[in-house]
């Protein structure tokens, strides 16, 4: 199994459970939106930092209901893509080993 795609999965899952805490938190007046910071490791990805934003005005929530629609379709697809990756690896060695034996 590839390490990089493992730690993309887990990446893209965070990044799903950090906008929906913003999304469940968008009528919180005063809530600062979290937002993960992606960066790329050898090997793999991880959230290395949340920054938070805090809301233009006191009363009001930072969240932005279009742009946390957006992240969720992009870490879905995401970690769509990395768990195709991990089933073709382990279809492939499968082959491979069926090949040697």
């Amino acid at each position: 199994m590839n390490i990089s795609s493992v730690s993309a999965l887990q990446a893209s899952s965070l990044r799903l459970d950090i906008s929906a805490h913003n999304v469940a938190n968008v009528n919180t007046p005063g809530f600062a939106k979290s937002s993960p910071v992606q960066t790329s490791q050898n090997p793999g990805t991880e959230i290395s930092a949340i920054q938070k934003t805090e809301p233009p005005v006191p009363t009001l929530s930072a969240t932005d209901l279009a742009e946390e629609v957006v992240e969720q379709i992009i870490s879905e697809k995401d970690f769509a893509a990395n768990a195709a990756v991990i089933k073709t690896q382990d279809k492939m060695t499968g082959e491979l080993v069926n090949l040697v034996v």
